[in-house]
């Protein structure tokens, strides 16, 4: 079977330095939720702001920010009043619940059955039950018997107002409030085809069996961005990107009928891997963040093309982005051919019509959509980042600079006022210029570069008597423990 949290390799710095940890805990938790400490907030913030630079600076999308209720009728539009359900199945004995699709997977992914995993993807209820009973699949707790499969709705259910007719759910995405807007941002801020509407917040999942920290969770944090765009001119990238150098930008990628493999993103277009321009600038934009997160190894992750059987109901082409974890290879991102499904839909429901106009004719717009899972991607960054330091004799984070807590961790030498006294100055100088900085003088200085160290922190700055002479400081690297002298002045 997988490995449990606590076999996780970031686990233990996780734990210690409280980056997350099991919300509700006195009350001995309730699965799927987790809230974050100071460090693991820092850090979630700086992946969310890398995704704002490059989906809303860099590819030039609006982002809005949407409600988290929903009422009813939105839902039955987009399908997920309808649709959105797992299979579960119950311990006769125990009554203890599983996922049954994930329950199978887990069980190939030890033995290490790669065709049996491919068709796990095909296999409706029946099917599954048959594999369970083949494989003397049993409850994990008890080893009782798992009874009939059914579905289990996955949604928050809710009531609005005094009315108990008038029903809503927490939101299952972000994206819906982007499809319900898009018809009064089109007109408000005079857009033109194509363009990219964003969002990153909150949505809710009823999982079966969440498990693995931040994996399966019922309270999780998107970033979606939807890309609307007239279907015959689907090759046209935005004005700013016109010079089309991101085609030959090469990705880790494994077509649904072919091995893994590298190919650049220009290939994918001429072997119709994927459908157009606007789908490979969402690839490229994903690397663009691969890289800045520290995960740009082709090694790390995989492009994986959805079989058919996979796809959502809304989709005419998936794309999902694994990243390698030690809970096996982690679906972080999906991006999704839409076509114009949710307008459509919207539409119909609402008696709203829902087109613009391009080129002088009236367009139902389609749309490409990049959805990535923050806190997935959360821990894949971790669980990627921990290194032994064997030599050292620690377990540390080599977090990307982009996305480390702190640059600087601010020592005096020792217990004393006046080394105490010029770090504070220091730190004060940091902050000034916007530098994030923390002052820590409890424990050796052995210890706290262990701290530091655990967290990613990329350079500890020590202030020692020396200091106090010359107004120079030692500046210790995170990742090769050297150490030189530089003045404060130079810091900055």
């Amino acid at each position: 079977m997988q490995k449990t949290d606590k076999e996780s390799k970031a686990y233990s710095i996780v734990e210690r330095r409280g980056l997350y940890y099991p919300a509700f805990d006195i009350y001995s938790g309730v699965g799927g939720f987790y809230d974050y400490g100071p460090i693991g907030l820092r850090i979630k913030r700086n992946v969310e702001n890398v995704w704002r630079e490059t989906f809303i600076d860099w590819l030039g999308a609006l982002e809005i920010d949407t409600t988290t209720i929903v009422p009813e009728k939105v839902l039955i539009a987009s399908g997920h009043v309808a649709t959105f359900t797992d299979p579960i199945s119950k311990c006769k004995k125990c009554g203890t619940s599983y996922r049954v699709d994930k329950l199978l997977e887990e069980f190939y992914e030890s033995k290490k059955d790669t065709n049996s995993l491919i068709e796990l993807k095909k296999l409706d209820k029946k099917g599954m039950e048959k594999k369970l009973l083949e494989h003397g699949i049993t409850c994990e707790k008890c080893k009782g018997e798992l009874s009939q499969i059914e579905d289990f709705h996955l949604m928050f259910k809710l009531q609005i107002g005094q009315e108990k007719e008038n029903i809503g759910y927490l939101r299952p995405e972000t994206a819906q409030g982007i499809f319900v807007d898009f018809k009064n941002l089109y007109k408000i801020y005079s857009l033109k085809l194509p363009t990219a509407i964003a969002q990153v917040g909150k949505a809710y999942r009823n999982e079966i069996s969440p498990r693995q920290q931040l994996v399966r969770v019922r309270e999780f944090t998107q970033m979606e961005t939807e890309i609307f765009f007239d279907p015959e001119d689907a090759q046209d990238a935005f004005n700013s990107l016109e010079t089309e150098q991101f085609l030959d930008a090469k990705v880790n990628f494994a077509p649904h009928d072919e091995k893994e493999s590298v190919f650049s993103i220009r290939e994918l277009l001429l072997k119709k891997y994927i459908p157009n321009k606007l789908f490979a600038m969402c690839i490229y934009a994903e690397l663009k963040m691969l890289e800045r997160l520290g995960l740009s190894n082709k090694e790390i992750y995989v492009f994986r093309q959805l079989q058919k059987e996979e796809l959502p109901h809304y989709s005419n082409g998936n794309v999902d982005l694994e990243i390698k974890t030690s809970y096996g290879n982690l679906e972080v991102s999906g991006i999704a051919y839409r076509t114009n499904y949710d307008l459509s839909q919207h539409s119909k429901l609402s008696g709203k019509e829902i087109t613009v106009l391009n080129n002088g004719k009236k367009v139902t717009p389609h749309v490409v959509e990049a959805s990535i899972g923050l806190d997935r991607l959360l821990f894949s960054i971790i669980d990627n980042s921990v290194e032994e330091g064997k030599e050292r004799g620690w377990e540390w984070l080599k977090l990307s600079n982009d996305i480390v807590p702190y640059k600087y961790a601010v020592f005096p030498l020792q217990n004393d006022e006046d080394l105490e006294k010029k770090a504070n100055e220091v730190l004060s100088m940091l902050k000034k210029n916007k530098i994030s900085a923390y002052m820590a003088k409890s424990g050796s200085i052995g210890k706290r570069y262990a701290r530091a160290d655990e967290i990613g922190v990329p350079f500890a700055i020590t202030c020692d008597y020396e200091t106090l002479k010359d107004n120079s400081v030692t500046i210790r690297n995170r990742d090769n423990t050297e150490q030189i002298r530089k003045k404060i002045s130079e810091l900055i």
